[in-house]
């Protein structure tokens, strides 16, 4: 889907989210869904905020943490919780985040024991990056297939040592939403359609779900627009 500004696309993805919810909770009498970093979300946890669900009955989960101190500001969860979380009636108890202040190691074996019984997931939520990498997997790295939590050791951006969600552990959900949006993402729409063997493309939830902003397919051809539909 094709959203002409960042406003209407959140809007949208939090609505869709929200039904899940709804159902998801009606059915199973929880939802468990895996949030993702990145800017690309930061108003959809900001329309969270003013939304009704049954909150106490949300699970969170992270696709991936950056491994530096508790609090420090470029930790995925430090913008989750000051944005929404702490803003939240969702218990604290239902906040399952990646410990990466215990280390790698430490934190690889934490979160590996908080995801042994979680099952399938709802929702996972995933922003993609410019080289079409996506929670903290990157393209042409080599990770386990037996592991449910992965380490990175050799980031291509800072910082080097990341803590993430396996493809296995990501790919077993039943709706997985792809989000791009800014100008430097148009070689990742075009990943996306030619399904180049990029991370992003090797996370498949039951159901897909691509949203893409504008801004991300500027100055593309008509052709471009056609296949996107």
């Amino acid at each position: 889907m094709i959203f002409k500004n960042h406003t209407e696309l959140s809007r949208k993805l939090a609505q869709d989210i929200l039904l899940i919810a709804e159902k998801s909770i009606s059915l199973k009498d929880e939802f468990k869904i895996v949030l993702t970093g990145g800017r690309s979300v930061v108003d959809l946890y900001e329309i969270f905020i003013k939304a009704d669900s049954n909150w106490d009955k949300w699970h969170i989960y992270i696709s991936d943490e950056r491994c530096l101190p508790a609090e420090n500001k470029d930790r995925n969860d430090h913008i989750i919780n000051n944005l929404w979380l702490k803003h939240s009636p969702i218990p604290k108890s239902n906040i399952h985040f990646i410990r990466a202040e215990l280390g790698m190691v430490g934190a690889q074996v934490d979160y590996t024991d908080t995801m042994k019984h979680v099952g399938k997931i709802d929702v996972v939520l995933l922003s993609v990056g410019e080289d079409g990498h996506t929670a903290s997997l990157f393209p042409n790295h080599k990770y386990s297939t037996n592991d449910s939590v992965v380490l990175e050791y050799d980031s291509p951006k800072y910082p080097k040592e990341r803590i993430s969600l396996s493809y296995g552990r990501l790919n077993n959900s039943r709706y997985v939403f792809k989000i791009i949006s800014g100008y430097s993402k148009k070689d990742v729409v075009r990943m996306l359609l030619q399904n180049e063997d990029v991370p992003i493309n090797n996370v498949n939830g039951d159901k897909n779900m691509i949203f893409i902003c504008k801004d991300a397919i500027h100055n593309q051809s008509n052709n471009f627009y056609k296949d996107l539909n």
